[in-house]
């Protein structure tokens, strides 16, 4: 049986949370379904990410690992929130288990939506940008200013690359509006850039110590502290990267 036959997760949204609630199994053959598909909805920036486990098997508990791997992923390059919801069937789980150490947990989902506060301390802006090669220079002129008025001091100049980089990325291969996102919280500024084309990005791994290439993804991957990309739920990708 194939493995998007064995769960379905059905999505929502309240109070600018996204909502999900997956049914069937959990187990090795699914464990990436769940965990590409909570990935996706991370991707559209909601305040947070609600998992209701209500009607979710699993065929072990060493699974809800896939809900760590998830925030671990998450957490290099958002402040997007991921709580789980347990439900009566896993609830002893959830108090022994990997979820309480390393997630938020609560007993229902008008408990999560009424204990998510205030997001962490951050700084956080977006641009929007139509697909063409002037919005480079557009992008570089806002990330300069982000950075002065931030007071962001050395990486201001590896972002503005960066940014200038993914944006030209997007405007080349993707041919869609780009939206650029700068974010920074605890001494990291990401750059993100989200479009419209679902392909795969090829991402070099980031802080390869090679002479200094002088353009595209390699140039990004060789300022970077951490890249990676996700494709979105609502369509399209975003392409990360973080600087310290």
């Amino acid at each position: 049986m194939d493995a998007d036959a064995r769960l379905s997760c059905a999505l929502s949204e309240l109070q600018g949370t996204t909502i999900v609630r997956p049914s069937g199994v959990l187990d090795v053959r699914t464990y990436p379904v769940l965990r590409d598909l909570l990935l996706k909805c991370a991707a559209d920036q909601p305040r947070a990410v609600i998992v209701d486990l209500e009607d979710l098997e699993l065929a072990g508990d060493h699974l809800t690992s896939v809900f760590v791997t998830v925030w671990l992923r998450i957490s290099q390059w958002s402040t997007v929130r991921l709580v789980v919801v347990p439900g009566p069937a896993h609830a002893a789980l959830s108090r022994h288990g990997p979820l309480r150490r390393f997630l938020s947990v609560r007993p229902d989902v008008l408990a999560a939506l009424a204990d998510l506060g205030e997001p962490p301390p951050r700084q956080r802006t977006e641009l929007w940008l139509p697909p063409w090669t002037l919005s480079v220079r557009a992008a570089t002129r806002f990330v300069t200013e982000t950075c002065h008025n931030w007071d962001v001091g050395p990486p201001a100049v590896p972002a503005v690359t960066v940014a200038g980089e993914l944006v030209e990325n997007a405007a080349e291969h993707a041919r869609s509006p780009a939206r650029l996102r700068l974010e920074l919280r605890l001494a990291r500024l990401t750059v993100a850039v989200a479009d419209d084309d679902v392909r795969p990005v090829l991402l070099p791994p980031p802080g390869r110590r090679t002479p200094a290439p002088r353009s595209g993804l390699q140039l990004v991957a060789h300022l970077a502290h951490a890249t990676g990309w996700t494709p979105r739920q609502s369509g399209g990708k975003v392409v990360w990267a973080v600087l310290r």
